[in-house]
């Protein structure tokens, strides 16, 4: 009988071991689910940030990364397809790539202002990407010395983009009236309907003793 018994609270010892980690895996679900929104603007819904995301339908894109990557991935397949790739000297590719890609520079410069000229933006140095890529793979060198370059060159773009990207996003919620006050910020209001919904934790006020140091501060600047 005790054997039995003890194999009867083994199995319920399981059985509740089993129901946490369901419980913490649909909770984690939730979350995610929760900052789907976010997850797809890479950006507050804030006046602020409107020229930053496209709407397609009732969802919110980030205009970078769904305009800019997707620009690029498609320029380097019509070059294949079209032969420009192996046509055009590797140098002169490499050249109209960084061209393109310089025209980066218009955002911190402050010369792109409508969100017509910033997807237009985005698609210039995604299609300034695929040229760099295929003046790459194109020059005459080890397949493994191009490919190292490749992912050297597209790294540090890649970072540089999205630093830029963090940068602005920061900045600009630093100077804002409640400054990463994001559990009650109107900008993420997606999310903090998404946590009453699901009955689920505001973990975004993490952060409010943050914001009320800066506001703080500030308040000491003007005295």
């Amino acid at each position: 009988m005790k054997v039995r018994n003890n194999n009867q609270k083994g199995i319920y010892k399981d059985v509740i071991n089993q129901n946490k980690v369901i419980l913490k895996l649909n909770r984690f679900f939730l979350y995610f689910r929760s900052f789907i929104p976010f997850l797809l603007s890479h950006h507050p819904e804030c006046k602020k940030f409107e020229n930053h995301t496209i709407n397609f339908g009732k969802t919110r894109f980030c205009i970078g990364c769904f305009i800019g990557y997707p620009s690029g991935v498609i320029g380097i397949i019509i070059l294949f397809f079209t032969n420009l790739a192996f046509v055009i000297p590797f140098q002169i590719q490499i050249i109209i790539g960084i061209l393109m890609l310089s025209f980066f520079v218009l955002g911190p410069l402050k010369l792109i202002t409508s969100k017509k000229h910033k997807i237009f933006q985005k698609m210039i140095i995604g299609f300034g990407g695929a040229f760099l890529f295929w003046g790459i793979k194109s020059m005459p060198y080890q397949l493994y010395l191009r490919n190292l370059t490749i992912y050297c060159i597209f790294g540090g773009i890649i970072s540089l983009l999205n630093s830029y990207h963090a940068y602005g996003f920061f900045s600009k919620c630093h100077k804002c009236e409640s400054p990463f006050n994001w559990g009650r910020c109107s900008g993420f209001t997606s999310i903090q309907k998404n946590f009453e919904k699901y009955r689920l934790k505001n973990i975004l006020f993490f952060i409010e003793d943050f914001s009320n140091s800066i506001k703080y501060r500030r308040e000491k600047k003007k005295e």
